[in-house]
C-alpha cells in the first residue's frame, strides 16, 4: 500500500512520509559532497516549491535559481557566489519561507516527485534530480509571474 503527500501527491510506501525521504536526500548530500551533493541545491529547491514552502519572493527566487541549473547550465558554486548577498539575511526585506504564498502551486499535479528520485547510485540520484528539477520548471510555466 502507498503513502500518497498530500502537498505534492509523491505516492512513497506507507510507512515514509515526504519529508523523510526529503531528509534521507539531505543526509545522502551532507554525507557524499562530491557525488550526491552536487544536486543539493535542486533537491532543496524542487522540494521546497512542490510543498509551496516558500514565500512568494522565495519560491520565484527559488524557480529562477533552477533555470539558471537547468536551462543555463550553471554550477552550484556559480549559484551561490551569486546568491549570498541576494539572500544575505542582514540585506534582504523579505523573508525566505514567512509571508504571502503562491497560491496556484497547491492546484498543480506534478509530473515528477521527490518519489521519483533513486536513492541506490549517486549518478540515478544526479540524474533523477535533475529531471525532477526540469519537470517542476515544465510544470510551474503556467503560473503568472514566472
Amino acid at each position: 500500500m502507498l503513502n500518497q503527500c498530500p502537498k505534492c501527491g509523491a505516492e512513497l510506501p506507507q510507512d515514509e512520509q515526504c519529508r523523510d525521504r526529503f531528509e534521507r536526500c539531505l543526509i545522502m548530500d551532507y554525507e557524499h559532497p562530491d557525488t550526491y551533493g552536487a544536486v543539493h541545491h535542486l533537491i532543496v529547491a524542487c522540494y521546497m516549491l512542490q510543498h509551496n514552502a516558500y514565500s512568494r519572493q522565495g519560491w520565484l527566487g527559488a524557480r529562477a535559481l533552477i533555470v539558471q541549473a537547468i536551462q543555463d547550465g550553471a554550477s552550484p558554486r556559480k549559484l551561490r557566489e551569486q546568491n549570498r548577498r541576494r539572500l544575505n539575511s542582514g540585506r534582504r526585506d523579505w523573508k525566505i519561507t514567512g509571508g504571502e504564498k503562491i497560491a496556484e502551486v497547491n492546484g498543480i499535479t506534478w509530473t515528477r516527485t521527490i518519489a521519483d528520485v533513486r536513492l541506490d547510485t549517486a549518478e540515478n540520484y544526479r540524474a533523477d534530480a535533475r529531471l525532477w528539477a526540469a519537470s517542476v520548471l515544465a510544470d510551474t510555466e503556467a503560473i503568472p509571474g514566472v
